[in-house]
């Protein structure tokens, strides 16, 4: 990559910061400095192999934003696919669709016949004529390869063609996400993809619970190995601060109590009765409070029970761009499960860009204060942070917890 080339890349990403009205602290223009002298290695201006990236530290940092940023400059000057970017819960959903769907067509495929020499009736046929062992092949060019499994073949599949991964938001808190991860990284490495990954967490930190943590050492090893890691750990939220414009995510609301006069100044409305309605996910089919054109209305008093998963909000982020999720209490007072759904639904609506309105008897500041201890939950206080707070005139700015 030429001067001008690396001063292109670095102007890009500065132009686009102050299109959403921030600029550059020293922190985030030292990351930027190794994003430049990685593109330059893509370019193939210094020797291979090419060392990828792994930035990690608190949310709100930047680091999602400036690797999104690089990546976008970096992949217009690459060749059509050679890039590819993948959240986390995109990442394992596409792997487990491809997986389940090369298992489903090996099970449709042609059966072979039981015994030898033809169709037969049952297990009692035998061949009686004592058929020679084959004579397995040499190792000509013509001998085919051996036929990888379902696992690799999908893993295959999302880097054909691929020069640079960029993984966001990595994270690791289930033992077949983290087995799927050191494949993927085994066989990135071997085809020399190279990889950019953000995360909350430092590599040694994936898959944190210490029962399972020897899962994930194999991958930690792999990145290690492979990524320079750098952390971005200045001292500023960022999501504190506003600046980024109005759409998308951050078009959204925090509305306390969540009284008509709120929803119709924001053009909703709140459900009725008559509005039930069923959402479907392939042969799945899940309640709703409503579905309205490109609008998802869920009701946040019944989340026990639920059985929704990541899988169903990725794909309901497509068909809804924005979602309004009503009387939502403190996380403290539902089941975990509860609670680790609701973490799941601000990560994937953040990632799509989709617009969030909660209803809530509690000010955000307390919903966010009161949040549990669970996986991840430091990144939703502060991507909740996003969205513009309507106490409804009158209210105090926060209240007293209470279940």
């Amino acid at each position: 990559m030429t001067r001008s080339r690396l001063e292109s890349t670095r102007r890009a990403v500065e132009a686009a910061a102050s299109r959403e009205g921030f600029a550059l602290d020293a922190d985030q223009s030292a990351l930027l400095d190794r994003l430049v002298r990685l593109g330059d290695e893509l370019a193939g201006a210094r020797r291979r192999p090419v060392r990828g990236l792994y930035v990690w530290g608190p949310a709100g940092r930047g680091k999602s934003w400036l690797a999104g940023a690089f990546y976008a400059a970096v992949a217009a000057g690459l060749p059509a696919g050679a890039a590819t970017r993948v959240h986390v819960y995109d990442l394992f959903r596409a792997l487990h669709a491809a997986i389940h769907a090369q298992r489903v067509s090996a099970l449709a495929g042609p059966r072979p016949a039981v015994g030898q020499g033809g169709p037969t009736r049952g297990w009692r046929t035998r061949a009686t004529v004592p058929v020679a062992e084959p004579t397995p092949p040499g190792p000509s060019e013509e001998s085919p390869e051996p036929r990888p499994g379902a696992v690799d073949s999908a893993i295959d599949g999302l880097l054909r063609g691929t020069t640079l991964l960029y993984l966001d938001e990595l994270h690791l808190h289930d033992t077949g996400d983290a087995t799927l991860l050191t494949r993927l990284l085994r066989r990135a490495f071997a085809a020399g993809v190279v990889v950019l990954a953000t995360s909350n967490y430092e590599p040694g930190t994936l898959l944190p619970n210490p029962l399972w943590h020897h899962v994930a050492e194999p991958g930690i090893a792999l990145l290690r190995a492979h990524l320079d890691v750098v952390e971005l750990a200045g001292p500023t939220d960022y999501r504190t601060l506003g600046g980024r414009g109005r759409a998308g995510f951050a078009a959204g609301a925090w509305l306390r109590p969540g009284t008509t006069a709120q929803l119709d100044a924001r053009g909703l409305r709140r459900p009725g009765a008559d509005e039930a309605t069923a959402v479907r996910t392939g042969a799945r089919s899940v309640p709703g409070s409503e579905a309205r054109a490109a609008e998802l209305g869920v009701d946040g008093r019944r989340p026990r029970g639920r059985p929704t998963s990541t899988l169903e909000y990725l794909d309901w982020s497509v068909r809804f761009r924005r979602w309004v999720v009503t009387d939502v209490p403190l996380l403290t007072v539902v089941d975990r499960e509860a609670q680790q759904r609701f973490i799941a639904v601000v990560d994937v609506l953040v990632d799509a860009d989709v617009e969030l309105v909660v209803t809530s008897p509690h000010a955000l500041g307390t919903f966010r204060t009161a949040l549990p201890d669970r996986p991840d939950a430091f990144r939703t206080a502060s991507r909740l942070q996003l969205l513009t707070e309507d106490a409804g005139g009158g209210v105090p700015a926060d209240d007293v917890p209470h279940a």
